[in-house]
């Protein structure tokens, strides 16, 4: 059997659906993979419940995005770790909006000194053009033999190119450094706003993948965010998810912040 957890969300082709929470992404395509069973983030003792000898692997988001940027427990993935180990359980990451820098390291997970046994990569790997990569120990490739496994536009060079030119970015242009000093500014200032609207609930995330949960619905924030050049993504009906570019500048979160503190009064004043 397969153990994800609830919230979350792995993609829309086959096997990444089963192994995504929401049920509406879910119920057009079933029926889909069997044998998954889901389990709360953050919550050892129930994962611990839930696994048994059959279990393959577990497979988690070390910070669940799409489901409102939830940023786990302390400790939680090194138990995680350390349970499957015990059990023999194979341990995927699914860092496709966490990792590449995005929290302030390279990696979600390395915030907690966790190291799985699979991770899997995408979006960001190639800065904009179709690209994912699955990293995997060696020992576990190695029961695949060479072309048992492909893909029609698999390793192409474009896609490869603009990978390597991604990551020299990453690392020798100093992105993910500004992503961790950007986001300790930005949420700083969302901490403040937190502090002079009541309507917001509470602010988290790392880095530059922080989730504002507010007290009411943020569609017409969304509007009008964009009425007035902020562009903002959301989580389900009322948080909004700030996923900006790694490149944002200390002008761009200023500016961003001015607009978000217009919107939320205007709002709190219907």
């Amino acid at each position: 059997g397969m153990v994800a957890m609830k919230g979350s969300y792995h993609g829309k082709s086959m096997g990444a659906l089963s192994l995504t929470f929401n049920p509406k992404y879910r119920e057009s395509f079933q029926p889909l993979v069997e044998k998954v069973s889901f389990s709360s983030y953050g919550n050892i003792d129930e994962l611990r419940a839930t696994v048994d000898k059959d279990t393959a692997f577990v497979i988690l988001e070390p910070i669940q995005g799409e489901s409102g940027i939830h940023v786990p427990p302390d400790g939680f993935l090194q138990d995680v770790r350390k349970l499957c180990d015990e059990n023999k359980i194979l341990l995927i990451f699914d860092e496709i909006q966490s990792g590449l820098g995005r929290t302030g390291s390279m990696w979600a997970s390395n915030h907690w000194e966790t190291v799985p046994d699979i991770m899997c990569v995408a979006k960001g790997i190639a800065g904009g053009v179709p690209m994912g990569v699955t990293l995997v120990r060696p020992d576990i490739l190695s029961v695949m033999k060479k072309g048992e496994h492909s893909s029609t536009f698999g390793g192409n060079p474009l896609s490869c190119a603009t990978g390597t030119a991604t990551i020299q970015a990453l690392t020798q242009d100093g992105l993910i450094e500004n992503a961790k000093n950007m986001g300790q500014k930005l949420r700083q200032g969302l901490e403040e706003l937190k502090s002079k609207h009541k309507i917001i609930r509470e602010v988290r995330g790392k880095g530059l993948m922080i989730g504002v949960e507010l007290k009411f619905e943020v569609k017409d924030i969304l509007m009008e965010g964009i009425k007035n050049g902020l562009l903002l993504l959301y989580s389900g009906r009322n948080i909004l998810r700030f996923l900006p570019p790694l490149v944002i500048s200390e002008e761009d979160i200023t500016k961003t912040l001015k607009i978000l503190d217009m919107l939320l009064t205007n709002e709190e004043a219907r």
